[in-house]
C-alpha cells in the first residue's frame, strides 16, 4: 500500500480531471491519497465537483496562471510572464510551505500534474519519496515528435517549463492519444479517463455539446445560433452572458454530473483543444470540432494531434456551419489503449 500526494495545476480543468481519474485507480488498488494541493487562481474558484471528490484532503496553493486577452479568446503571453515574475516571492514562500506539509504526510509517492510550484517543491523533497511528473505536455521532449506552426517563442517557453518538470521527477509519464515509443526519461501512457465517463452508454440526440476554456467564443456561438435556428447546443463555460440567448442555446456553469449527462445524449461536440476533453469525446466516439485557444501553443499541438489521430475537425474560428464539419473515426484501438492505463499506473506505483 502506497501513501500518495498530488500536486495539481489549477489552470484549466484537464489536470483536475486527470487527478480524479488517478485517485480512482489508486484507491481501487488499496493505495491512499493523503492530500491534494491544487493551484487556486485569483478571481476563480475550484469547481465544486473537485472539492467534493477530495473533501478535506484538498488544499489550495498559489501557483502561476494565464492572463486572458481582452476578447477572452486567447492568452497574453508577455503579460502572463511579467505578472507571474512579480509574484515570484509569494510562489517561493508557497514552495517552502507545501514542502513542509508534504514531508509531514510522509508519502511514498508524489504525483505532480504539471504544476511549476510543484516542480520546485519536489527539487528538495527528501530521500525515499518517488517523484512522478504526469501530463501530455512532455510530448515536446519525445524523439521525432513534430508540432508544426505556432510561435517559436511559445514553443521554447513550453519546452522550458516541461524541462523544469522533468528535472524534478524520478519518472515522467507523457499522456498520449496514441501508443508511442518513449525515451530514457519519458514513458508514454494513455489518457486518464474517469470510470464514469468510460461507462457512458451514448444515445445521440439533437443537441450539440460545447465546452469552452475561454468564454470569448461564447459570442461566436450566439451568432451561429442566430444565423441557424436549427442549431441547438448546451454550452459549458465560466460565464453566463447578460445578452438574451437564442432559443436553441443554453449556457451552464461547470458541473461534472450535468456535463456527463449532456455528453451521453449529444449529437456532436465543439470544444477548445483541451487534451482531456478530446480524449473523453474520442473514447465515446462523439463527432468533434476543436478550436485551439489563441496564443496557446499546447492547444495548437493538441489540435494537430486530434486531427492526426482521426478524432475530429480543427477549426480556426467558430462561424455558422462549423458544426457541419464534425468528424469522427474508428475509436476501437483508442479505447483499448485507454483501458490499459490502470495497469500501467499500478506497475509504476507497486513495481
Amino acid at each position: 500500500m502506497a501513501r500518495c500526494v498530488f500536486i495539481v495545476q489549477g489552470e484549466g480543468r484537464g489536470h483536475m480531471s486527470q487527478s480524479m481519474a488517478l485517485k480512482e485507480i489508486l484507491e481501487a488498488a488499496g493505495h491512499i491519497v493523503e492530500a491534494v494541493f491544487v493551484g487556486c487562481m485569483p478571481g476563480a474558484s475550484v469547481p465544486q465537483y473537485y472539492k467534493a471528490c477530495f473533501g478535506e484532503r484538498m488544499h489550495c496553493m498559489k501557483s502561476p496562471f494565464l492572463l486572458r486577452s481582452h476578447n477572452r479568446k486567447g492568452i497574453l503571453v508577455g503579460k502572463t510572464i511579467l505578472c507571474n515574475l512579480l509574484r515570484s516571492a509569494s510562489y517561493l514562500r508557497e514552495v517552502r510551505r507545501i514542502r513542509k506539509m508534504i514531508r509531514g504526510f510522509r508519502p511514498d509517492v508524489v504525483f505532480n500534474f504539471y504544476d511549476p510550484v510543484g516542480a520546485l517543491v519536489l527539487r528538495n523533497i527528501g530521500q525515499g519519496i518517488m517523484r512522478i511528473g504526469i501530463g501530455h505536455h512532455f510530448y515536446l521532449h519525445l524523439d521525432g515528435y513534430r508540432c508544426r506552426g505556432g510561435s517559436p517563442l511559445h514553443r521554447l517557453l513550453l519546452k522550458f517549463l516541461s524541462g523544469l518538470m522533468i528535472r524534478s521527477s524520478d519518472q515522467v509519464l507523457a499522456l498520449s492519444f496514441r501508443e508511442e515509443k518513449g525515451n530514457e526519461r519519458i514513458r508514454v501512457i494513455p489518457p486518464l479517463i474517469r470510470k464514469e465517463f468510460r461507462e457512458i452508454r451514448r444515445t445521440p440526440g439533437e443537441r450539440y455539446l460545447v465546452y469552452l476554456l475561454k468564454e470569448g467564443y461564447l459570442y461566436d456561438l450566439i451568432r451561429m445560433a442566430r444565423a441557424d435556428p436549427d442549431f441547438r447546443a448546451d454550452v459549458f463555460c465560466d460565464c453566463i452572458p447578460e445578452t438574451v440567448l437564442p432559443p436553441g442555446l443554453e449556457v451552464h456553469l461547470p458541473d461534472a454530473d450535468r456535463f456527463q449527462q449532456k455528453m451521453a445524449l449529444c449529437r456532436g461536440m465543439i470544444t477548445t483543444s483541451g487534451f482531456d476533453t478530446v480524449a473523453e469525446a474520442a473514447y465515446l466516439g462523439i463527432p468533434l470540432v476543436v478550436v485551439p485557444v489563441r496564443n496557446h501553443f499546447e492547444q495548437l499541438c493538441n489540435s494537430r494531434d486530434t486531427r492526426r489521430s482521426g478524432f475530429g475537425h480543427v477549426a480556426t474560428e467558430l462561424s455558422p456551419g462549423t458544426e457541419k464539419m464534425m468528424k469522427t473515426g474508428n475509436n476501437e484501438q483508442f479505447r483499448q489503449w485507454v483501458d490499459t492505463a490502470p495497469g500501467q499506473i499500478l506497475k509504476i506505483v507497486q513495481p
